[in-house]
């Protein structure tokens, strides 16, 4: 994998989110994704779907600017300020998060993200 292929795949993938498109989202997990955040630990395509969905219920207008890439193989980590407008009560809130991943036949095996909480009281 190079630094440009693993690029537009998250390009893609902020797109995904950008538009809202819940089949594209889950279509970059791997069956076996483990995606660790603060606010937990979720395991399989089934449960990341039930979770984005919740999310994409509650949340719109996202955007992700990625600020940083490393990629080593099949695994790299990425920094990027990640935006997105609560439903509810129009609330615009932003974070910078960092994530650790690996891929596997260009899918998520792992998502590991790192984020201060405080920003998205």
């Amino acid at each position: 994998m190079t630094r440009d292929e693993v690029h537009a795949f998250l390009l893609r993938r902020i797109r995904a989110w950008e538009e809202e498109d819940l089949e594209a989202i889950i279509a970059d997990y791997a069956p076996d994704i483990v995606h660790t955040s603060p606010g937990g630990r979720r395991v399989g395509v089934a449960t990341m779907r039930e979770t984005n969905a919740r999310y994409l219920a509650e949340y719109t207008a996202f955007t992700a600017e990625l600020t940083r890439l490393i990629v080593d193989g099949d695994q790299g980590a990425i920094e990027w300020t990640w935006s997105e407008t609560r439903r509810a009560d129009g609330r615009r809130r932003s974070v910078d998060d960092a994530i650790i991943f690996v891929l596997r036949d260009w899918k998520i095996v792992s998502w590991r993200e790192y984020f201060d909480t405080a920003a998205f009281v």
